[in-house]
């Protein structure tokens, strides 16, 4: 059941359409939806522990973050042309991945499946398109409602530069927990089909699929990635494609 609390004082009317178009999300789990004037943040129980999000497109955190110009994402997701100018988030999430793309002038498209992550990122992303319409990094970013498979199967090889996919990570025998906004969105989603996702990207991007992985996991497909990237915990795969 999904509860909403509206505390939105300056965007009403992206706070009431976005009540409405969750209202009615069914979810086998008790969430609260708590809506800010620049923020949302979904809190629920895990493991009979309160559990809080809070999310918002002008997070200080999040703007130091995406500013730092060595991060390995930057790397992987262009090349030493830097011809890669558009890059499409296939496991869109909450949009941070997307966000720091942005932040360095490539156009991002997020694609995001479920329907209460989608809203939740649209109305973040509507309120600062609102309030900051001079800051491209924002209008560098594009959201789509949709399974992935669906929207790839619609577009034409080379459509897009670079295609990026941020799958769950796979269960480890570490007790050690995922940051509390990835808790929470494996709560609310679940993976797509994964490989057959992985095999239509390679088809489809212009120049190369990045995959985003922990460091010690398995190549996806069992397919070895032309170009490693390795963090302490993470690494990015990187497929260059043939199609051009």
């Amino acid at each position: 059941m999904i509860k909403i609390a509206n505390h939105c004082h300056y965007h009403k009317k992206y706070a009431r359409e976005l009540i409405e178009r969750i209202k009615d999300y069914h979810s086998d789990e008790d969430f609260l939806i708590q809506i800010e004037d620049e923020s949302l943040a979904l809190c629920c129980h895990i493991q009979n522990q309160k559990t809080c999000f809070n999310h918002s497109l002008t997070d200080p955190k999040l703007h130091k973050r995406a500013s730092q110009k060595n991060q390995l994402l930057l790397k992987a997701c262009n090349n030493k042309k830097h011809e890669i100018h558009t890059v499409v988030d296939l496991t869109a999430g909450w949009g941070r991945d997307s966000f720091i793309l942005a932040t360095h002038g490539q156009h991002i498209t997020m694609v995001e499946q479920n329907i209460l992550v989608f809203q939740s990122l649209n109305f973040l992303l509507n309120i600062v398109k609102h309030d900051q319409p001079h800051e491209q990094v924002y209008q560098r970013l594009k959201l789509v409602n949709e399974n992935s498979l669906a929207f790839l199967s619609t577009k034409d090889t080379g459509f897009a530069d670079c295609l990026y996919l941020d799958p769950m990570f796979p269960a480890h025998k570490s007790s050690a927990r995922p940051g509390k906004e990835l808790q929470i969105l494996q709560l609310l989603t679940s993976n797509l089909n994964v490989e057959e996702l992985f095999e239509q990207a390679l088809e489809k991007a212009k120049y190369r699929v990045v995959v985003k992985r922990p460091v010690h996991a398995k190549n996806l497909n069992d397919q070895k990635p032309d170009i490693v990237y390795k963090e302490k915990t993470i690494r990015f795969d990187v497929y260059l494609t043939n199609n051009f």
